[in-house]
């Protein structure tokens, strides 16, 4: 990673949120939120609309200033320091796009905007399928997809150090969503920070390091995905030889039997299970992992119980 002139660089944290408090009027957007993004991490920022992920991100990238609590990115206060903001990429959830422009005049002036040179758009571009006929034509010809990678473009093509991307994959078809995956990753290698949000549970499992939820204004679940899927129930299905034998099994509960066929949820390690299942007498076994559609549902029915 290449230090830029008016940002210190260091294996610190791209960005960190302390007890981020923002309220608009009487509606708390944000409850005291804590947020960690360090180089090199592709960050999942997960939630319902209206969850609070739009309003943290743009605190992260200046555009509006937290009432309590602290925000620190690339070393510098985002409300205050222009050098801060000169190394970020943004895609807003409905990015702005001048009709009139060409898409390459348009970039031409983000690029302007950010004092940086677009390093990264021609490879971006390629990986993007985005020709050079697409981009000589007025943006107000575009397709909504057409727009979205245009959004995208814009906010990879200098290089920054940091990506803040709000639904990037919102409007592309499968062949460019497997381009942006191969984009950010190549960012990630690279050492730049990345948080995204996406509704897109598949695309969120394929990327992200680390993932975190937020519902209501607060976090409600953080980890790598296989930490919190570990912290949710497998599913294990045997089918037994006799359908009167006992089924004790560690860290199990069971929770349907019907003649030989038996389910059960399973919390913990997986060895001990794998041995208490070796001695018992089976036609089949299968034990389903927990997905991340499934590990991000509990979690907010989890905190529609407690709230």
């Amino acid at each position: 990673m290449v230090p830029r002139e008016g940002i210190h660089v260091t294996g610190d944290p791209t960005i960190t949120l302390a007890g981020v408090t923002k309220r608009f009027g009487e509606h708390i957007a944000l409850r005291g939120v804590d947020l960690e993004v360090r180089p090199g991490e592709i960050r999942g920022f997960l939630g319902p609309n209206g969850a609070g992920k739009t309003t943290a991100m743009r605190i992260i990238v200046g555009l509006l200033r937290a009432d309590e609590g602290t925000a620190t990115v690339l070393g510098g206060d985002p409300w205050r320091d222009h050098a801060v903001r000169a190394d970020l990429g943004y895609l807003p959830s409905d990015p702005g796009l001048y009709g009139r422009m060409r898409g390459s005049e348009l970039l031409d002036y983000f690029a302007a905007l950010s004092e940086r040179e677009p390093v990264l758009r021609a490879a971006a571009s390629d990986l993007l399928r985005f020709s050079d006929a697409d981009l000589a034509r007025p943006v107000r010809t575009y397709s909504k997809g057409m727009r979205q990678k245009l959004g995208v473009l814009q906010a990879v093509q200098h290089d920054p150090l940091l990506l803040i991307l709000d639904e990037p994959g919102e409007g592309l078809d499968p062949l460019v969503l497997s381009g942006l995956v191969e984009l950010l990753r190549d960012r990630r290698d690279a050492g730049r920070a990345i948080l995204f949000s996406s509704h897109v549970l598949a695309e969120v499992s394929a990327l992200c390091d680390r993932v975190t939820m937020i519902r209501d204004g607060a976090i409600v679940g953080e980890g790598t995905i296989a930490e919190l899927s570990t912290q949710r129930a497998r599913t294990v299905i045997l089918e037994l030889v006799d359908p009167t034998t006992t089924v004790e099994l560690p860290g199990c509960a069971m929770t349907d039997r019907t003649g030989t066929r038996v389910t059960l949820s399973h919390h913990g390690e997986v060895g001990p299970l794998l041995q208490a299942l070796s001695v018992l007498d089976l036609h089949d076994v299968r034990i389903e992992e927990v997905s991340l559609d499934e590990v991000f549902m509990e979690y907010y029915r989890e905190h529609e119980v407690t709230s």
